[in-house]
Order: structure tokens, then C-alpha cells, then sequence
């Protein structure tokens, strides 16, 4: 069905600021809207009369405010000409859904155990990935099963694992409540003290800890050698491999772990202690390394690469984190020689700056003044960067023509956890509002007028780039879509797209197109970290 009208399809709670987008002609004038509940009685007249145009997505847009409807309810919008829009809820619980499926992802991605019938239907299996694994270079094997499987692939990444692993923890700190209502989609698998959301996190942990060798540096990742076809994880039963060690590696374990046992502390001192300890040994190896130019594949391996040929970010998250953690003063003059010479930013896994800013500014001990200042000054000046974007684009999206690159949807939901951010540090509503605009994007207020997590809202994405979905024919609920990539860099995006295709629409629905909409458990991770702060916000 062709649109003209975009909203957030999964909905929106009653105090947030609520935006629909007209997809115009260049002729069109202001647009005269209606909000009518579900069952035709209407409930606000507006006028859409914001013109963007809208270069990133090649057309003209109005922009409508129906910010007054806050009781709960479903709705939808209509307009003549335009028709109408999807059906939308306002309630303080829209969101719940949303976070249950994204959250169960994780589990459905789990490796080296069996997914049971009763727990993940079609795309249940056996065991996988439990044989030990070569260490490359060597005749000696390891065993690292477990862990989450990373993306549309079977590999296990340690840079990627951590990032997922630090947004996760991010997003039960920012909103314990809605990480309470998580519930395992294997709903006998019950038997430890921690919740069903930390458990998760645990699982991912517990592989992470096999890939640290005796030394206290990290192995890269583990995968077979090359990418197999459309199979279920039981079925790849090619020999396993562990790639050499790597310095951002050591460095996203060392940080991550750190914060871990922070969290965990409370839950299980046991296990806490054992990431301390690993954290600890982690960082001693890292102060040793180097790696010029960052890791790269060795020649007989084509899995997923995460090269890094910077490492500084990774080692200034580590240095923080180990100081908010544990008090040691190394780690503190270590953080802060490297912030005399640049403050880092970034939620990825390779831009990692941000999460280094968080944890010193918010340390328990004793931090420099003027650097927290100067790295408060430079958070909030990236905001409002990201906050110029927002207000001017068609859909509210904080991405500009040429951020739509691969994993362009993790860029949108990481920038909305930068404006929250700015939010938390000044308490200035337009960063909040901001912010929000950034989910609204991904659940359908966007050019493509589609729900990037799929199985949610009335219009999401069917066919991403992920093997047991591509083999059972159906997309597993609940998995954010890498979205649009302007670059075509899969055969089907090249058949499909023209080189003239506006950046905000290079996206094809399609299994084949790996650019444009395969899944990660770290596009997972940054959406939930934003929906858990969007939810906090705005209650």
C-alpha cells in the first residue's frame, strides 16, 4: 500500500511529544489532518503546516503536531488526499511488547545449547557449536561454547558481545522496572536468584569469559571459516576456529566485565568477584599490547572481521570503567592521560568513547573537575549536533544523507542514547524530545513507512538477512533491521536499488541483501538501551 502519512506504529506513552510526517508534492501547502480513535470518533483537527525539504529521503514533507491526544486509546490519523494512516495506541504500556520481543531475541540466539520446542516453535534446535574449537596457528583446542550467535551469521564476536552486553547493563540501570517485566521465552528455565534479563546477560558473559586466554588477553571471536548457507545452527558442523587475540577485544572485556561485577555485585558475589578478577588480569595484559593497523582476518577466514584500526576509544571505555569500578588510581591517571589528548565519543563497537565518558563522570570516586566539565561540555555540544539534525529532517531522524551506511538504524538509536544523555546532564526537554524522535523512526515514522523490528506494529520488515528465519520462511519477532545503506553493497541491493534511490529509502526487504537488513545482537542491544531510556523518561 503506497503511504503518505508516517507515525510511530507501535505507539506512543501520553506525554510524549507526538509528530506525524506528510509525504507531499512539491505544490502541496499545509495539510489539514484529523486524529480519530479506532472506531471512527474523531478527536483533533491540526494543521501540518512545518515544509522540510527533505533532501536525505528525495521529497517534500509536513510535519503535524498532535501532541494534545494523551488519553489512552488506539488510534489513526487521516487527511484528504493522503488517506490514512496506521493504527496506533497511546497508553503508558505501548511499549512493553516491543521490549519482550527484542529482549527474547537474545535468547533465541543462543549458542553451544538447545532452543526447545516450547520455547522458540520453528525456530527451536539441538545443541550447536559444542565441539572445542582449534586455536589458530596451533594444535591445541579450547572449549568457548555458549554465547549469543552475533547476527544473520553464526559466529561469536568479543567487540560486538561487549557492546551488546554494556547497553543491555545500561538499560537495567536506567529502568530496572521494565527490565523486571522481561520474561524468557523458555519459561521452565528458572533456577538461579538472578531476573530473567540479567540471567540473559549472564549466559553472553559466561562465553565471554571462556575467550580470555591464561595470559589475560582476549581471542578475537570464534566462527568456522567461511559463512555457511541458509541452515539452522545445528546443522554447521564445520570445524571451529579461534582467531588470534586483539587489543580492542582485551580492552571491551576488561571494561565491560568491570562494569558487570559492579552490577552483579548485589545479585551474586561470587560470580561478580570472578569478573573482577578477569576484568583485573584483562587490563595488567593490556598495558603490554599493541597491535599496529588493528586485527585482521587471518587469509583462510572470511567470517566477520570488527577491525579496529584504533584502539585508544577501547582502551580510554576500560581505564574508565575499571576506575568507576574499583577505585585503583592507575586506572584514573590512565583515563585521564588519554582524555588530555582527545574526549572520545561513541556507542558502537568501534567508536566506544562514550561509554568511558559515562562511567568517569558519573564515578563514585574522586575525578578530575575541570575534565568532567570539559567532558559534560563536549557531550552536550555532539547533542546538539545530532539535535540540529533532528529538528530539520522530514521524519525527525537524527541521521543526515550520508549516515545512511550499513547498520544506519544503530546509528539512529545510539545518537537518541546521546540525546538522552544531554537530557539527563541539563534537563532540557528538547534533547528528551529529540531523543524520542529517534524510536519513533525505527517503529514506522520513517520514508520507508515500516516498522524496522520486525513481527511489531502494523507494516515491519518480513524478510531480514538471518539464517533460521531465511531457512523456516518466516522472520523471528523482535530483531532490529540494519536499514537503509546508500551504498548497495550486497548483489540484491545492486539489482534492486538504482544509484539515484534517495539514502533514506536504500533499504530492500529482501533475505539476500546483508547491507541493508540483516539483524545483530548490537543493533539489538541499542535499541533496547533507547527504549528502556525512552520509558524512563517519559513516565
Amino acid at each position: 500500500m503506497y503511504k503518505r502519512i508516517f507515525i510511530d506504529q507501535c505507539g506512543y506513552m501520553p506525554d510524549m511529544k507526538k509528530l506525524v510526517t506528510f509525504k507531499c508534492s512539491g505544490q502541496d501547502t499545509a495539510v489539514n489532518f484529523n486524529v480519530l480513535r479506532s472506531d471512527g470518533t474523531h478527536v483533533l483537527s491540526a494543521l501540518a503546516s512545518k515544509r522540510v525539504d527533505n533532501h536525505s529521503a528525495g521529497e517534500v514533507n509536513y510535519i503535524g503536531d498532535f501532541s494534545a491526544v494523551r488519553e489512552t486509546g488506539k488510534y489513526y490519523i487521516t487527511a484528504d488526499g493522503y488517506g490514512e494512516s496506521d493504527i496506533f495506541e497511546i497508553s503508558e504500556n505501548t511499549y512493553q511488547n516491543v521490549f519482550q520481543k527484542s529482549s527474547a531475541f537474545f535468547y533465541l540466539q543462543r549458542c553451544g545449547c538447545s532452543i526447545p520446542k516450547r520455547a522458540g516453535g520453528i525456530y527451536s534446535h539441538d545443541a550447536c557449536h559444542t565441539a572445542p574449537a582449534v586455536i589458530y596457528g596451533t594444535n591445541r583446542s579450547k572449549d568457548v561454547s555458549g554465547g549469543w550467535h552475533d547476527a544473520g551469521d553464526y559466529g561469536r564476536y568479543i567487540a560486538p558481545a561487549a557492546m551488546a552486553v554494556a547497553q543491555l547493563l545500561y538499560a537495567y540501570e536506567e529502568n530496572p522496572q521494565l527490565a523486571s517485566l522481561y520474561v524468557c521465552p523458555d519459561t521452565e528455565n528458572t533456577g538461579n536468584s538472578l531476573s530473567p534479563f540479567l540471567d540473559e546477560i549472564k549466559y553472553e558473559l559466561d562465553w565471554m569469559l571462556k575467550m580470555q586466554d591464561e595470559d589475560g588477553q582476549l581471542y578475537h571471536k570464534v566462527s568456522c571459516r567461511n559463512f555457511c548457507g541458509f541452515i539452522m545452527p545445528d546443522a554447521e558442523k564445520n570445524e571451529l576456529v579461534i582467531s588470534p587475540v586483539s587489543v580492542t577485544a582485551t580492552a571491551d572485556f576488561a571494561a565491560v566485565t568491570a562494569m558487570a561485577s559492579r552490577i552483579f555485585k548485589e545479585k551474586d558475589a561470587g560470580y561478580s568477584n570472578v569478573l573482577a578478577c578477569a576484568s583485573k588480569k584483562a587490563y595488567a595484559a593490556l598495558r603490554n599490547m599493541e597491535l599496529k593497523g588493528g586485527f585482521v582476518n587471518p587469509s583462510e577466514i572470511s567470517t566477520g572481521e570488527y577491525g579496529d584500526p584504533c584502539d585508544l576509544d577501547e582502551r580510554y571505555w576500560a581505564a574508565a570503567e575499571l576506575y568507576k569500578t574499583f577505585g585503583n588510581a592507575s586506572y584514573k591517571e590512565d583515563f585521564e592521560k588519554f582524555a588530555s589528548d582527545k574526549i572520545y565519543h561513541g556507542y558502537g563497537w568501534e567508536d566506544m568513547g562514550s561509554y568511558g565518558n559515562r562511567a568517569y563522570i558519573s564515578s563514585q570516586f574522586r575525578v578530575n573537575d575541570e575534565l568532567r566539565g570539559r567532558i559534560t561540555s563536549s557531550m552536550i555540544e555532539l547533542a546538539d549536533k545530532l539535535l540540529e539534525n533532528t529538528l530539520s529532517d522530514g521524519y525527525g531522524a537524527s541521521l543526515t544523507s550520508d549516515s545512511y551506511i550499513w547498520g544506519s538504524n544503530l546509528y539512529a538509536a545510539n545518537n537518541g542514547i546521546h540525546l538522552y544523555d544531554a537530557y539527563k546532564l541539563t534537563g532540557d526537554a528538547k534533547y528528551l524530545d529529540a531523543a524520542a524522535q529517534q524510536l519513533h523512526y525505527l517503529l514506522g515514522r520513517n520514508p520507508m513507512g515500516l516498522c524496522y523490528l520486525t513481527g511489531c506494529g502494523t507494516d515491519a520488515i518480513k524478510h531480514p538477512h538471518h539464517r533460521p528465519s531465511g531457512f523456516n520462511g518466516r522472520a523471528m519477532e523482535g530483531m532490529l533491521s540494519g536499514g537503509p545503506c546508500s551504498a548497495r553493497l550486497d548483489e540484491v541491493a545492486k539489482q534492486i536499488l538504482s544509484e539515484n534511490t534517495a539514502p533514506a529509502k536504500a533499504i530492500v526487504d529482501m533475505t539476500g541483501s546483508y547491507s541493508t537488513n540483516e539483524v545483530t545482537i548490537y543493533w539489538n542491544s541499542a535499541f533496547i538501551q533507547l527504549l528502556a531510556e525512552a520509558v524512563g523518561s517519559h513516565k
